[in-house]
């Protein structure tokens, strides 16, 4: 596995599946669709090499954000901060009650049905905030302790700022101008100085066109993406971005760095909390996504996201999304007789069959990289 570290030279973009017309804002998600790097990454080795580059990676994890050479992943939805305060003294925790309390019928709304809503139990009025929280404040979340706020958040406003600028629309095999007046605004991101992204990408070595291009292991990928210039195009309008590289297995680090087991282990009705820690993407309808020997019976997200990825082999495709960040909370079906063993983290992936499960890929993923998940065993209570 490599860990990439990209420092942007520019401004960038990236874009949602939301469509727009000229005239329109066109804004930037974040954070990014970890597809837009598997495709930066994909894309180098293509001009390069000329090889089909349809299902080289087995994975990607990632994008999380660096700042001073510590590394932030996206805030579990279900901590909150006092209302109205400017500033961040302290965060709160939401649970789930275990009651249902009725409040109103999820039929008659939008969402899903969620019959234990997490609360927060206290007198102080909270609200949710956009942030990344640290590997030390996440190591703290896992392990119910306290969340250091002044070194251990990070704000969206200290990661970047949003930069307003005119685009034209552009040919995207020609990358021409083909269309006069098809102006529209848009809303770039610019890193602050101190920021970078990075992410670790695992390649799929089975590939026969890796083999092909001579960079059928990891030796040798290295050797490709450490000789000069270490250059990405990275997001809408390909905007250049340096990078360093070192081999680096994500998994073991983050276990290592959060002091949690290679599994875990489960039985009937044992809960599970899980964060996403980049998108979840699901077939949704009106129930929520049911994964195979669990039930779910708390959630905790904001508002939906749509991504979309536009590959000359697959085509355009658009999801609906949760955010990095979100928390699902599952027990063990009651139906389960043996007990289940979790890798930490992994995947939520789908089989031919369409069933959801936990595990690792074992096939091309449409979205590479969403569905990353860290899961935290629930502890029984005495």
């Amino acid at each position: 596995m490599i860990k990439f570290t990209l420092t942007p030279y520019d401004v960038l973009f990236f874009g949602s599946g939301r469509p727009f017309n000229m005239g329109d804002v066109a804004a930037s998600i974040f954070p990014p669709n970890p597809n837009t790097f598997a495709s930066a990454i994909c894309s180098k080795i293509y001009h390069l090499k000329s090889i089909n580059v349809s299902g080289i990676l087995k994975a990607v994890y990632g994008p999380f954000i660096l700042k001073n050479s510590k590394i932030y992943f996206p805030k579990p939805q279900n901590i909150y901060k006092e209302r109205k305060k400017k500033d961040i003294e302290k965060v709160f925790t939401l649970e789930p009650l275990n009651i249902n309390l009725k409040l109103f019928k999820p039929d008659n709304t939008s969402n899903f049905a969620i019959e234990n809503l997490p609360i927060f139990k206290g007198i102080e009025e909270i609200e949710p905030f956009k942030a990344f929280i640290s590997i030390d404040a996440l190591k703290n979340w896992l392990n119910n302790k306290e969340i250091n706020v002044k070194n251990d958040i990070l704000l969206y406003k200290d990661i970047f700022q949003n930069e307003p600028r005119i685009g034209i629309k552009i040919d995207d095999s020609s990358y021409s101008v083909t269309e006069e007046n098809a102006l529209y605004r848009i809303e770039f991101l610019r890193l602050k100085e101190d920021i970078k992204f990075v992410f670790w990408v695992e390649f799929n070595f089975s590939n026969k066109e890796l083999e092909k291009a001579g960079l059928n292991d990891e030796n040798k990928i290295f050797k490709f993406f450490n000789t000069k210039p270490k250059v990405l195009k990275l997001g809408g309008e390909m905007r250049n971005v340096s990078y360093e590289i070192e081999k680096n297995d994500f998994k073991e680090w983050i276990k290592n760095e959060l002091k949690i087991e290679n599994t875990i282990e489960l039985e009937k009705g044992e809960k599970i909390q899980v964060l996403f820690l980049s998108y979840g993407i699901f077939d949704f309808n009106k129930s929520m996504p049911q994964i195979n020997g669990f039930e779910i019976y708390s959630a905790c997200f904001d508002n939906y996201e749509i991504i979309g990825i536009n590959s000359k082999n697959l085509g355009r495709k658009t999801k609906r999304a949760f955010h990095p960040g979100a928390i699902i909370w599952f027990s063990v079906q009651d139906s389960v007789q043996d007990k289940i063993s979790l890798n930490n983290p992994t995947f939520i992936i789908k089989n031919q069959n369409n069933f959801y499960f936990f595990g690792e890929v074992i096939e091309n993923q449409d979205f590479i990289g969403t569905n990353l998940v860290l899961i935290k065993k629930e502890v029984k209570n005495v």
